[in-house]
């Protein structure tokens, strides 16, 4: 059983600055995770929206507005053209590999 409890405030205010970008977004502590979550009443079946740290800082604004529904053709764009970089770099690193063992031979 997941053993979670709500947060209602927080020194640094996140969680009144996360309802600030939705009225709905309530945030959990997750006790086995131990990790803070966000959650959406609006959502139907589940409220769970993402995890964010095991501790809550503006990282959390950060990542909360990054995901929102409203950016992720942008959130999408941004993920494949980091997997572009990352296949890349991959190449570039085996072709180097494969062409020191050709010298080395």
């Amino acid at each position: 059983m997941k053993r979670t409890f709500e947060i209602y405030s927080d020194c640094l205010d996140i969680i009144k600055r996360l309802q600030e970008i939705d009225k709905d977004y309530f945030v959990v502590y997750n006790l086995d995770r131990k990790v803070f979550e966000l959650h959406n009443h609006a959502q139907v079946r589940d409220t769970f929206c993402l995890t964010l740290f095991d501790t809550l800082d503006e990282r959390s604004i950060f990542l909360t507005k990054k995901t929102l529904s409203k950016k992720r053709d942008e959130l999408f764009k941004e993920m494949e053209e980091k997997n572009e970089r990352n296949l890349k770099t991959k190449c570039r690193h085996i072709l180097n590999e494969a062409e020191a063992r050709l010298y080395e031979s």
